[in-house]
């Protein structure tokens, strides 16, 4: 599965605290250019020519010194940071000014039928990460109740045996009403999945086993499963989970306050 930032199994960069030394004085953490090169020091932009000698040395010092090195990691990783979130917030304003016109169809459907905003998830249930963003989904249906609904698709990676087999599953179990409580035993059981659990999770919901067996085989499930997977290829969707909210596009398991600043926006009419 593609990993963004926000899902990444990589420990994100911390934010840097601020730097409390005497060369916090000549420029901001953010402006301040450091760099030895062959013996050159780089100030903001500025050559060692520029640079006041004795100036100069005192920086060299500096980073030649525990704190200096120190301070230097955290000035580089907060300025990572930075540069994370300005991407962050371009991306962001292009998918709003390049919203998606993403089909319901016949897909499962949970909250307010008549809700302004419409998350659609694309989803696979052998994913971890997809897991992560089916607990913010839910966590979103609860803050708002009538303003959000929420449309599951599927796409089952290539990678993982049981996505496909479970996606299926799931569908089947819609056919007696009972998709969203399959679906939530799916994710909540990721590391059971197989044949065994989902006929086990079938008995417990009450379902008809004969009849969501046969559904579960056949093609009208399976093309769902398909329709699901090609939608989401035209719609740039490559990895999960993948959601549009409101045609804007959120690529990865992004937290609760970043789908809540979209839906306020979008709320707000901006």
């Amino acid at each position: 599965m593609s990993l963004p930032e926000s899902s990444s199994c990589k420990s994100p960069l911390g934010r840097g605290s601020s730097c409390k030394t005497s060369l916090c004085r000549f420029a901001s953490v953010t402006s301040l250019a450091i760099a030895l090169l062959g013996g050159m020091v780089l100030v903001g932009g500025q050559s060692s020519a520029e640079v006041d000698p004795k100036f100069a040395d005192q920086v060299k010092q500096f980073l030649d010194s525990q704190d200096g090195r120190a301070a230097l990691v955290t000035a580089m990783k907060k300025a990572a940071v930075e540069e994370q979130e300005r991407e962050k917030a371009e991306e962001l304003e292009n998918a709003f000014k390049n919203r998606a016109d993403v089909s319901i169809g016949s897909s499962p459907v949970k909250g307010n039928p008549d809700a302004p905003v419409t998350i659609v998830e694309f989803s696979d249930f052998e994913c971890p990460y997809c897991s992560r963003g089916n607990q913010t989904a839910q966590q979103v249906l609860k803050a708002y109740p009538n303003s959000v609904k929420l449309v599951f698709k599927n796409l089952p990676l290539p990678f993982h045996n049981e996505a496909t087999p479970a996606a299926k599953a799931a569908l089947a179990a819609g056919k007696q009403g009972k998709f969203w409580e399959f679906h939530d035993a799916l994710f909540a059981n990721q590391q059971k999945l197989g044949q065994a659990f989902y006929e086990e999770t079938a008995k417990k919901l009450g379902l008809d086993l004969e009849q969501w067996k046969t559904s579960m085989a056949s093609p009208e499930i399976d093309a769902a499963v398909t329709a699901d997977q090609e939608q989401a290829k035209k719609l740039g969707v490559h990895g999960t989970p993948g959601f549009f909210v409101n045609g804007v596009k959120i690529a990865g398991a992004y937290p609760f306050e970043h789908f809540k600043g979209i839906i306020d926006r979008l709320l707000a009419g901006k």
